[in-house]
């Protein structure tokens, strides 16, 4: 798929497509209609936990106080409609987010769109390219007949590939993806920008590194109980360098892409300032639940074997989450912070640390650790 059709670069910040940086950076006023997919999830669910918590402060954030008066309506996937959707969701259309016609019709008087629906872990590898670009390609071209404002894209720092050993990801390096949920994501985004390119409609793309935080799926157990063992294993040396994020900042980089005239047009990395290395990322889970890590370190030639694994699956059109995800666990995956804070103005506030213990408080809360 072809890259989008202009963009310029601000030195070590952002890509822009399709214009220049603005001067202006305040939130302004959206309409009263959004449209939501990946509802409900994790990172979705959170945003609404998140505006109804920071509205209550005596000075909210402009983003919360722009978004407030937005109705939603979220396109789910069919069979995972809530009982019981947040309350700023007023009405719940079910669809798959490749059917035009479905699509179009969620579609209808929308100014707003946070395309948040995705797949990382199919059963085969052409669900990847199903969803994650053919996905993006008809919601934004429906978005862009809409005359819809924005549309805010979800991708991942995987769309970028890794980073040298030293050197973090930046928007402005070429995209090298490897794995093919990286591709799908990227070509997502290539099909957002060529779709939108001369319309109206204002695109912003958002890398999420990892992220982390209370209201965790429970899949996600399995690495904090590996943490609360003492002895999780690591492939290699454990210091390859990674970043995380925040859920909350995460959320609040998402709430400035939402409504900041400044981030139309722009791509962004959201990581914290700075990178961990992999096993430190368990100390802190382990630190988190009382409990002194010491990793149990496996061979590093493990990964590229897995990687080998990995890739003659894919050449079946297959996939293995833990082969993939044992084959990328030496790589660097560390990304720079710098283009979110020139495009979305956005902090990160909480560190690695305090991230864990709110998370491992949450989950004891709710009788998971």
């Amino acid at each position: 798929m072809p890259s989008p059709t202009t963009s310029t670069s601000t030195g070590s910040g952002p890509v822009l497509h399709g214009r220049t940086a603005p001067l202006a950076t305040s939130s302004v006023p959206v309409s009263n209609r959004g449209l939501i997919t990946g509802y409900p999830g994790w990172l979705t669910g959170h945003l609404f936990r998140r505006l109804d918590e920071v509205l209550v402060c005596p000075d909210p954030p402009a983003w919360a106080s722009a978004l407030d008066a937005v109705r939603w309506r979220a396109l789910t996937a069919p069979g995972t409609t809530p009982a019981a959707p947040n309350p700023r969701i007023d009405e719940v259309v079910e669809g798959d987010i490749r059917d035009r016609r479905a699509v179009a019709d969620a579609m209808r008087d929308v100014d707003l769109v946070l395309h948040a629906a995705g797949i990382i872990h199919p059963r085969r590898i052409r669900e990847l390219y199903e969803v994650n670009r053919e996905g993006c390609l008809c919601l934004a071209t429906s978005a862009r007949d809409a005359g819809a404002r924005r549309f805010v894209f979800i991708s991942s720092n995987a769309a970028a590939g890794f980073a040298a050993p030293g050197r973090p990801m930046r928007e402005t390096d070429e995209p090298n993806p490897t794995s093919h949920y990286g591709r799908s994501k990227l070509e997502g985004e290539h099909a957002l920008w060529d779709t939108i390119a001369g319309s109206t409609t204002e695109g912003v793309v958002l890398r999420p590194t990892t992220f982390y935080g209370p209201y965790f799926p429970q899949r996600h157990l399995k690495a904090y109980r590996l943490a609360a063992s003492g002895r999780p294993l690591v492939i290699g040396s454990g210091r390859n360098r990674v970043s995380m994020i925040y859920i909350d900042d995460l959320v609040d980089a998402l709430g400035q892409a939402l409504t900041s005239p400044a981030a139309a047009g722009g791509t962004a990395f959201v990581a914290d300032n700075e990178s961990y290395e992999w096993q430190e990322i368990f100390v802190a889970m382990g630190r988190a639940q009382d409990i002194e890590v010491k990793p149990l370190h496996l061979p590093g030639v493990v990964a590229p074997l897995c990687a080998a694994g990995d890739a003659a699956l894919s050449a079946l059109g297959r996939y293995s989450m833990m082969i993939h995800v044992a084959g990328e666990a030496t790589q660097h995956m560390a990304c720079d912070a710098a283009g979110a804070r020139s495009l979305l103005g956005s902090e990160p506030q909480v560190g690695l640390y305090e991230g864990m213990r709110r998370a491992v408080t949450w989950a004891r809360s709710e009788g998971w650790l």
